[in-house]
């Protein structure tokens, strides 16, 4: 089989990596970089859609996934944050709870975003790492 150009990204950065009670944490960013009421967009270089959208709000740290179950855009870590810690989806508006990933809204869909667990350590921010699954609109079989 002969391997297509870009199929292995090499000249993409590897990051550290920890486990922590079974689960494996990257090391995504420096703690200074990630500035209240702001989202930061981590993407693992494993796979395109392997994207997590951080936030720090009221200076607790969230991280939920960067695309959007809605239309499978990367936007998430451009939403709009609100007062009361719900996110919204600057393309169509869906609107998630920042804690949970959860869909406030029913009448906009039922999909929610996928939420990691995140720390800070010495000055470094640790996400978890998504499990690599393809995205269902990326099945071909069906």
């Amino acid at each position: 089989m002969e391997l297509s150009k870009g199929m292995f990204n090499e000249d993409k950065p590897k990051y550290p990596e920890k486990i922590v009670q079974r689960k494996i944490f990257a090391n995504i960013a420096k703690s200074k970089d990630i500035y209240e009421g702001r989202g930061y967009r981590f993407q693992f270089p494993d796979d395109d859609d392997m994207q997590l959208a951080v936030f720090r709000f009221g200076g607790v740290l969230h991280s939920l996934d960067n695309i959007c179950p809605h239309r499978h855009a990367e936007r998430i870590f451009e939403a709009i944050i609100s007062k009361e810690g719900t996110i919204t989806c600057p393309l169509h508006f869906w609107t998630y709870e920042l804690a949970t990933g959860m869909n406030v809204n029913q009448k906009q869909g039922i999909k929610n975003l996928r939420k990691y667990e995140i720390f800070e350590e010495d000055g470094e921010v640790w996400a978890e790492k998504p499990p690599f699954k393809p995205p269902k609109w990326r099945d071909t079989q069906n």
